[in-house]
């Protein structure tokens, strides 16, 4: 079955896109400040993924799928960037628009990254002579920080809750790519450790991936905002 990856790609978005247009959530009114921020976050990981690549650390299963390719990267590695981002940035509308802020889950998020900081330390000294996990590790760790240090945005407490629940449909996702596998690993480049079989590295590159795409959708979303003030308040100025 040479499309399976294709139909996990379309399973994968075809939800996510058909409840984008509720009501409540009106998720296509942020389609101006998603799509750029996909946009970009698929660059730079394309390019992570190209390299990766070409190191041989992962490879891609000509069984399942189509055949086109974008330099050595099937197109449907392509897709996986644009559909996996959008449901789980989805995900995390969703959340905002049908719970209220949890302010105990507001303070804890502190923790959570200091945790997962903590992982990519320990991940980063133990195991850093394999790409897979040591690359990962010190992108995670700089995304990290990045939101901590800089940033400092209370939708970090919003975005782990998003990736808690988004973890089900990735295990799903994952889970099937692994399993044929449509994406296989190079066993030097990673621990080893998985759940299921998927290895424990794809979590954490997921992880860096969407905080990366849920910083610049914000971003852009401030932007937005500003925009919209300044054109409130010249009227109000004359």
């Amino acid at each position: 079955m040479n499309s399976l990856y294709l139909w996990i790609n379309l399973v994968t978005i075809t939800f996510p896109l058909l409840l984008s247009f509720d009501k409540k959530v009106a998720f296509y009114k942020n389609f101006k400040y998603l799509f750029p921020s996909i946009f970009l976050t698929a660059i730079f990981f394309l390019c992570w993924d190209e390299w990766f690549t070409q190191m041989q650390i992962w490879g891609f299963n000509s069984k399942y799928i189509l055949g086109y390719y974008v330099s050595n990267m099937p197109i449907e590695e392509v897709l996986f960037f644009f559909t996996v981002p959008y449901a789980c940035i989805f995900i995390y509308e969703c959340l905002k628009a049908y719970f209220n802020q949890n302010e105990v889950f507001e303070k804890l998020h502190r923790w959570f990254t200091l945790l997962l900081f903590g992982i990519a330390c320990t991940f980063l000294y133990w195991f850093n002579d394999k790409l897979y996990t040591g690359v990962t590790s010190i992108m995670l760790f700089f995304m990290l920080g990045t939101h901590l240090i800089v940033i400092k945005r209370r939708y970090m407490s919003w975005f782990y809750f998003a990736f808690l629940i988004s973890l089900i449909p990735m295990m799903i996702v994952n889970g099937l790519l692994t399993a044929k596998p449509v994406v296989f690993y190079n066993p030097n480049e990673i621990i080893g450790l998985r759940i299921g079989t998927i290895p424990i590295e794809d979590f954490l590159y997921n992880l860096t991936m969407l905080i990366m795409c849920v910083g610049l959708y914000e971003w852009f979303k401030r932007i937005g905002n500003r925009q919209k003030l300044k054109t409130i308040k010249q009227p109000l100025e004359k």
